[in-house]
């Protein structure tokens, strides 16, 4: 399944980007989640992600672990922001 997700962040594109692609591995492997695409509005003050996801249980207990939460957080995730909608294929 397919999900639009959108966060608000406050160190900039480049300091989330690289918190993403480092644990982009692990996304796929123990969360069964991948991008397909992100991006951040012009501001970079807020990112935007289409992924494909095994299910909306598995990605957001996966998105709500305790170290992966504090690894958002230190990347300059707002973490209360977080807006996941399911798509509809």
């Amino acid at each position: 399944m397919k999900i639009y997700l959108s966060v608000d962040i406050t160190k900039g594109w480049d300091t989330w980007n690289e918190m993403a692609e480092e644990l982009n591995h692990e996304m796929v492997s123990v969360g069964g989640m991948q991008f397909i695409y992100k991006g951040c509005e012009m501001d970079e003050k807020k990112i935007h992600l289409i992924m494909e996801v095994e299910s909306m249980e598995k990605s957001k207990e996966w998105l709500t672990r305790p170290d992966i939460l504090e690894k958002r957080i230190e990347a300059g995730a707002v973490i209360e922001s977080t807006v996941i909608i399911p798509l509809k294929d």
